[in-house]
């Protein structure tokens, strides 16, 4: 997700933003990644601490191959 909560205001990820903050849809704690795009630019973006957020409709929930 691009954006999080902060002390009750919205952030967006960058490389100045903090590293931990919390989802903005159920509140549980998300850790800020970066990733290398194929152009060498570089994005931002927070995700879900592991075991946090399950029920998140803001979580990715990649489809299963049994489907």
């Amino acid at each position: 997700m691009k954006h999080a909560t902060l002390d009750d205001q919205l952030i967006t990820a960058g490389p100045e933003s903090p590293a931990q903050a919390r989802c903005p849809e159920c509140g549980a704690p998300v850790v800020k990644r970066k990733r290398a795009r194929m152009d060498g630019a570089v994005t931002y973006f927070y995700r879900h601490q592991q075991g946090q957020g399950e029920d998140c409709p803001l979580r990715y929930t990649p489809i299963s191959a049994d489907r």
